[in-house]
């Protein structure tokens, strides 16, 4: 199967994101509480996710009229491979490791990783990200990730 043009496929990170954050909304704030921190409010939650979705529309829309090489390697670092690639083994692993369901867990199970290589195959293919540069990407993704989950979930600092 041919992946789709890298402008189109961009748009799948939203559309995966914004099914992942309607999964997780209901619960994943008491599980937070539970498992994590005690001091993670909805308001967090809220802030954190609104601001990724509205991240994920921008960047989307960005991304699908203006494809140079810097901005698709921080689209890749910063923001699509944390929040899918890497949020996937945070949601995944923790229902395995805990033996309970943390929310989240079934989109990025299901969606994740199909939008990952989708979006990831159409950016090689046309050549805005090499695969270098995408396991650098990675690289970075997941320090950003780790960061971003111990700050802003678990206030570990």
């Amino acid at each position: 199967m041919t992946p789709p043009a890298f402008r189109h496929a961009v748009w799948l990170f939203r559309s995966a994101f914004v099914l992942h954050v309607l999964e997780e909304w209901p619960e994943f704030v008491d599980w937070a509480n539970r498992f994590a921190s005690p001091s993670f409010t909805r308001g967090d939650y809220l802030f954190i996710h609104m601001s990724g979705v509205a991240g994920a529309f921008l960047a989307a829309a960005w991304l699908s009229l203006q494809r140079s090489r810097p901005l698709v390697f921080l689209f890749f670092a910063l923001l699509f491979l944390p929040a899918l690639f890497w949020n996937t083994f945070f949601h995944v692993g923790a229902t395995a490791a805990l033996g309970t369901y943390c929310p989240g867990a079934w989109t990025a199970a299901i969606l994740y990783p199909p939008t990952v290589y989708l979006v990831s195959r159409s950016a090689l293919r046309e050549g805005p990200l090499s695969v270098a540069s995408w396991s650098l990407a990675l690289f970075l993704a997941g320090g950003f990730h780790f960061l971003e989950v111990g700050h802003n979930v678990f206030r570990a600092w």
